[in-house]
This record gives C-alpha cells, structure tokens and sequence, in this order.
C-alpha cells in the first residue's frame, strides 16, 4: 500500500483524525478570512485639526477619513492618554468632534480603530504657549484721555486711561515713536507724519503689558522708544497720539545704518530606521523680533511646517512607517532688516532696578541651564573684578575689561559638549565661552544679562554662528555687549561699518552685521515624554530642542546649515 493509500485507510479507520483535520482546516480557512479583512482594512488618516492649538474646554473638530461611522471600540489619543467618553461629542467615518478635557496636555494626536492607528498629528496647548487670537470686535476708534505721565524712563510703567481699547488685549497694542536713522533727532520740525513713521509696541516677550481692559492700560515703556507719541492700536483702529517725552538723561540709544537681509537656511533628515511609525519634530529658529531687529517676515518654508511660530520655532514634523533612506529637506527663508544700535550712558544718572519679578529681568539675573551665575568659581572671581563699585553700568565695564585683559579669543569653536568654565582655567575660549562667562559675571554682579545667539555676517556675504550679550541698565534699556568681537575675533569687516577701536565700540555698541536668533537660553517642552531629545549647544540658536524622536526611531542622520545671505539690501 501506498502513503497515499495509508493516509485514507487511517482517515476512514479513525474518526478523532477526521475530526481533527476538519477543525483545523476549519482554523485556517477563519485565519485567511480574518487576516485578509485586516489587511484590507482602511487606515485611519489625520488631514486636520482645528484648531491645532486649544485650551481645557475648547472644541475640537479631527478631519480626515475611515475613522469608522460609529466610535464603538475606536479612540482619540492625545500626548499618550486616551479620552474619556464624556469627550466626544459626534463621529462619523470623516469627522470626529470633541471637547478638550482639564487635563489636556501638549503632544501627538492618533486615531485608533479596533486594531489600527493613524499616523501622529501635533497638538499645542493654549494654555502654554503665546498665540494670536481673533481682536474684539471695536465699535469705535479707540480714544486716550489721559495718560499717568507726559516724562517717562524707559521701563517706567505708564497709565492710560481712555475709552474703547477692547476688553482684553488679544492682538491690540500699544505704539510707541522710534528714531531710526535719526530722522526725528536731525529734523528741524517734527510733526505727526514723521512722529508715526516708525514705530515699536510693548514687547510682549519682556513683559511690557501689564494690564489691560476697556478704559485702562498698564504698559512700560519699551525699549528703544524716544520722545514722540502713544498710540493705541487694536488691530481696527487706532487712536489719536498722546505726546510723550523720554528721558535721556540716564543714556539714549540709537539706531543707524540700516540692512535688509533675505536669509536662509535648511535641515536635513535622511536614514530613518524605524520599529514602528517613527515620527522627526524639528524645532527650526526663527531670527527674534527686537527693536534693532524689527519686522522679521517668514516669506518661505518648505514643506509647511506644522506650526508656524511656537516659542519663536517653526515647527515640522516628519512621519514614516518603514526605513527609509530618502532624504527630506526642511528651508527657511526669512526677511529682515537689522539696524546698528549706538549707546551713550552717563554712569552717573544710573538709578537701582525696580520691580524686576514680573518682567524679563528676572529671567536674566537667575541662572539657567545654560549661565552658571551661581557657581562658585564664577561669584569668587565676581567680587574679585568688581570690588566694592555699585554702579550697575561700571560693573559691566570692569568685567569686560578684565576678560579682555586675561582671556585669548580662539576663532575655532570647540567641541559642543566643551565647559564655558574653562576659560576660567585655560586662559582662552571661543565666542560661545566668552558670551556665556560675560553674562554669568554680570548675573553674579546683578545686573540682568542675556546671551544673544545668530550669525555675523563678513563683508563677503560669508556668516558663521556667533553669541554675544546685553546688559539692562536702568533708565536705558538693552545695551549690548559683544567681548569676543571687543578681544579681536577676526571677521571680514565691512568698510562702512567705521570701526576704529574695537575694544570701545564693542562695549555698548553692535554693528549691524548680527542676526539674531536667540536672546536668551530658550528651554522649550518635548512633545512627549519618551521622546528623544537632539540638541546643537555650539549653533546658531540656544534652545533645548532641536530634534525629537519618537520612542518607535531607532536611529536617523540629521544636517543644520547655518544660515546664509541670499541678498542685502
């Protein structure tokens, strides 16, 4: 007898085997169907949220497709945790709508059926970060009728009392008169047009605001404003000026020599290895908007980034569920123009700080992550330089003096994980050591100090990344403070920039060949918690977070350019 011929006599003898063998071919036909309709099963996909950014309460409408008619099993997942079913308010195979629960966090947004996800979506919290939102509707021209002061300091606090300003500020502002290029300062009749020709509001990254309502503003006064007119602008309308005088017998600060830059640059993500659907947020600088450095336009950004300005970073993200080895390329190109700022302190007008808890100040006499001004190497030598002299400005100056007197600027930038300290140790350091002990000295002496963060720009067009800082002094404002530059850090000079002593004129004065990326250590929130952080501490901006990870990467190769002038103008 043949197998053939054993296996049907054992198939007809024994019933358990019949049996047997029908179950399991039972099982396999089950197994296809079930691994078939799987397989064929619509994905759910993400094509929007709106809005992307929201607070506890909110409503939220998830766009996309095959979410599936009914939610049955299915689930929303915000930054890792599920909503609850008092969350949904309708879905449908297209639309999901839902409130934002009190504990809604920051992080990615997923989809998910009985057995599939979406790919990630990105989720802001309003509660965390600075946003516009739609101005309140005026009915009439917003009117001042008094203001608390016709002579203010810079950094006073000014009353404004009025009519019509809006209920709460959102996208309304007020406007104060700037002097660039000296234009009120050399004319001879200084009438409204050339008062409302150049303008600055309070800067909300210093806090400027401090309340607001119908018929009263608490504003101080922002840097780099001079004598001209208050204007209250709510995004409709805006109002009469108000005449106002600057003092300038403290220090008086000027804006010359204009540029116009068209700046670029890209990043680069390729060789993703991925477990699972791995997920690339980049954190990309945006140049900071300051008084120097006003009307910073974003004109280009492939692809389009997730959010356009959160914590004055573009945000893109990058999604893949398999390796991949094609490289993708995020660019920015930015307009702006940067003035020179020229200062000219009387030490001997200097007042003390007031109320430094509400406004950046406070920021910038504490330590961070980035200024050690508390260690004790840096307080020692403090109180070394710095004696008994109690002038906040003379401080400053003692303590550039001193690093330029025992420090040697290196032009190569040392290694990114290199200590600043050591240049209390070696003698000598780059630009990003010198910036960053400047600012702790100062910090340790009490005076408020930030370390500025971009590129400087040869008179070829050429740029490197490069940190200097500023000091606040009382009545004056932001004066800046460049000792690397001040200590002979070679650069090409530009020929109209008239810089005879270096040591002088970087103390107190910038040229207007920096752009500004970071003022200030940024400390930015990851998007989740199991995320993977990449930072580039040695680049063109100081912020915590460059790239991140999801958990699901596995390993990726990732290019910063460091910003290039396309143009100047």
């Amino acid at each position: 007898m043949n197998s053939s011929g054993k296996i049907n006599y054992s198939i007809r003898r024994y019933p358990l085997l019949r049996a047997g063998i029908i179950f399991l071919i039972i099982i396999l036909v089950f197994s296809l169907i079930y691994f078939i309709s799987n397989k064929n099963k619509p994905v759910p996909e993400i094509e929007s949220i709106n809005p992307p950014v929201g607070s506890p309460g909110d409503v939220v409408l998830i766009t996309g497709k095959n979410f599936g008619n009914v939610r049955d099993m299915s689930y929303v997942e915000i930054a890792g945790a599920k909503l609850t079913a008092s969350s949904y308010i309708s879905w449908s195979d297209t639309s999901i709508k839902l409130v934002l629960p009190a504990n809604i966090q920051d992080g990615l947004v997923i989809v998910g059926t009985k057995n599939l996800r979406s790919k990630p979506a990105l989720f802001a919290n309003e509660v965390d970060i600075p946003v516009p939102v739609p101005a309140v509707q005026q009915v009439s021209r917003p009117v001042i009728t008094y203001l608390s002061s016709e002579k203010l300091n810079v950094g006073d606090e000014l009353v404004i009392q009025g009519n019509n300003f809006g209920d709460a500020k959102n996208q309304s502002k007020v406007l104060f008169t700037i002097d660039y290029n000296n234009k009120i300062a050399e004319s001879e009749y200084k009438n409204i047009v050339l008062l409302t020709e150049n303008m600055i509001s309070g800067n909300e990254d210093e806090f400027d605001y401090i309340s607001w309502s119908n018929t009263e503003i608490k504003v101080r006064v922002p840097d780099g404003a001079c004598t001209g007119l208050v204007v209250v602008d709510t995004g409709k309308e805006k109002s009469v000026g108000k005449n106002i005088t600057i003092n300038n017998d403290a220090g008086k600060k000027s804006f010359v020599n204009k540029k116009i830059y068209l700046v670029q640059y890209s990043a680069d993500i390729a060789d993703i290895v991925t477990k699972d659907v791995s997920t690339i947020t980049l954190r990309c600088p945006i140049p900071f908007t300051t008084c120097s450095q006003p009307d910073v336009e974003i004109t280009e950004v492939t692809p389009a980034p997730v959010l356009e300005n959160y914590q004055n970073v573009l945000i893109h993200q990058l999604s893949v569920n398999r390796n991949n080895s094609q490289k993708t390329v995020f660019n920015q190109t930015f307009v702006l123009p940067v003035y020179e700022v020229n200062t000219n302190v009387n030490a001997a007008k200097i007042g003390n700080y007031k109320d430094t808890n509400k406004n950046l100040l406070s920021k910038a006499l504490r330590p961070d992550n980035l200024i050690p001004s508390e260690n004790s190497e840096i307080t020692d030598l403090c109180k070394k330089i710095i004696g008994r002299e109690t002038n906040a400005y003379k401080k400053a100056r003692l303590i550039y003096d001193y690093m330029l007197n025992n420090f040697e600027i290196t032009k190569e930038l040392r290694k990114n994980d290199a200590d600043p300290l050591d240049l209390l140790k070696k003698f000598k350091g780059d630009a990003y050591d010198y910036a960053v002990i400047f600012t702790a000295l100062a910090r340790a002496a009490e005076i408020p100090a930030l370390t500025d963060c971009g590129v400087l720009i040869g008179s070829d067009l050429s740029t490197q990344a490069h940190w200097w800082c500023e000091i606040y002094i009382s009545k004056v404002g932001w004066v800046p403070v460049d000792p690397a530059l001040g200590d002979g850090l070679t650069f090409k000079q530009w020929l109209d920039s008239g810089i005879s002593d270096s040591v002088e004129y970087y103390f107190g004065n910038l040229d207007s060949h920096h752009i500004t990326f970071s003022r200030g250590w940024s400390q930015l929130k990851p998007v989740s918690a199991n995320s993977k952080i990449v930072q580039h501490p040695r680049s063109f901006a100081l912020q915590s977070i460059w790239e991140e990870a999801n958990e699901n990467t596995v390993k990726y190769s990732s290019y910063w350019g460091i910003p290039v002038i396309k143009g100047v103008y």
